[in-house]
């Protein structure tokens, strides 16, 4: 059964997502310096000791790439989808009064503010319409804030 958050349960894994997001992203810095040395040196004449680094780079960045991959397989074991790498789009399975939705969430943004309805993942995100956590609760008691 596919687990669902609803919107504080998403919110509760923002530190999470920030980790793995800001790992991701070191990764991907490393991976642009690497690729600059590694190219400098394949371009250089200079051969002594030449073969040494450049088997040291690309072992470093398979290194990185297979951290890359391990950090992205952590949203996955969460039951989150990465939708894009860039910028980082996490896709989490959420419910609301209304039902099942999908939230989306940006590396680099506060909350989680967006979301699709089902089956319409691939189009533009929408803002939530949120009503506040009190006024949710005097309604309706034990349902989701998000509306």
């Amino acid at each position: 059964m596919e687990t669902r958050y609803n919107l504080a349960e998403a919110t509760r894994l923002l530190p999470l997502l920030r980790a793995i997001s800001g790992e991701i992203d070191e990764r991907r810095r490393e991976r642009r310096e690497l690729t600059k040395t590694l190219d400098e040196l394949q371009a250089s004449n200079t051969p002594e000791g030449l073969g040494d680094c450049i088997a040291d780079l690309e072992s470093e960045l398979f290194r990185n790439r297979e951290a890359t991959n391990q950090a992205l397989a952590e949203f996955e074991h969460l039951g989150l989808t990465v939708l894009r790498s860039s910028p980082l789009t996490i896709h989490i399975p959420g419910r609301t009064q209304r039902g099942p939705m999908v939230f989306c969430w940006q590396a680099g943004e506060d909350q989680i503010a967006h979301g699709h309805m089902i089956g319409e993942e691939d189009d533009p995100r929408r803002p939530l319409r949120v009503v506040p956590a009190n006024e949710s609760a005097d309604r309706n008691p034990g349902k989701d804030a998000a509306a």
